[in-house]
């Protein structure tokens, strides 16, 4: 977390409640549902079954809170004061998806990985590879075939001179974020667009699809020929 993210009592209150009531819950689904079955199926074992029962009703039960959340209040792209609402709501968005997805971690296959991002808001087309991380899922879409690169981040804020920056995040269908890439708030690459290996994309570049682009700050290099873009 950020050194000049500032944390408030507020903040405590509203995650600490939020966390305690999908604790609760998870529990409460996991005795009076689960338990009962797995006493009778495993006998001796059920402890496990019932902890993998757990984990996946606390994750699932935190994206439904963060699709309800966002569903009476999306999360709106600008550029906020920290002393304003929104960054208290970010914050709360992001504590929930953060526990939410460690949670699902034991079930988070690399193939379910795009899967979980869009339990959490997030838009993503069909035959995604995801290797990477990705923050702030209600403004990231992600086109058909595009492929996240181990260890890319893609993070749609931004947090500088006391301010939050909240910036959609667009890749193209076909898309190839390289391996270690960042990609920060507001960026768009366009579709069959590749970023090198180690890159950073500042807060709202654009990438236009068809070229190669690498460096840090992330630049242009040269236009794709047909034969270098995935088909």
């Amino acid at each position: 977390m950020p050194a000049d993210m500032k944390t408030s009592a507020l903040d405590f209150l509203l995650a600490g409640t939020a966390l305690l009531a999908l604790l609760a819950c998870g529990l409460a689904l996991t005795v009076f549902l689960v338990w009962p079955v797995t006493v009778r199926w495993f006998g001796d074992f059920h402890v496990l079954a019932d902890t993998l029962a757990f984990l996946l009703a606390f994750g699932c039960l935190a994206a439904l809170l963060t699709r309800l959340l966002l569903f009476l209040r999306p999360l709106r792209p600008g550029d906020y004061r920290m002393d304003e609402g929104i960054f208290t709501y970010w914050k709360l968005l992001t504590v929930i998806h953060e526990f939410g997805r460690g949670a699902l971690l034991p079930f988070t296959t690399v193939f379910a990985r795009p899967l979980v991002a869009v339990l959490f808001g997030a838009r993503v087309g069909a035959n995604t590879a995801f290797g990477g991380k990705v923050q702030d899922l209600p403004l990231v879409s992600i086109g058909d075939g595009a492929v996240l690169g181990h260890g890319s981040l893609i993070a749609a804020h931004a947090i500088t001179s006391g301010r939050i920056i909240l910036g959609e995040v667009r890749i193209g269908s076909g898309a190839t974020i390289g391996v270690n890439v960042v990609v920060m708030a507001g960026t768009e690459v366009g579709e069959g667009a590749v970023v090198a290996a180690g890159s950073v994309l500042p807060p709202f570049s654009k990438v236009p699809g068809g070229e190669l682009w690498g460096g840090i700050p992330a630049k242009r290099i040269k236009a794709l020929e047909s034969s270098d873009v995935r088909s």
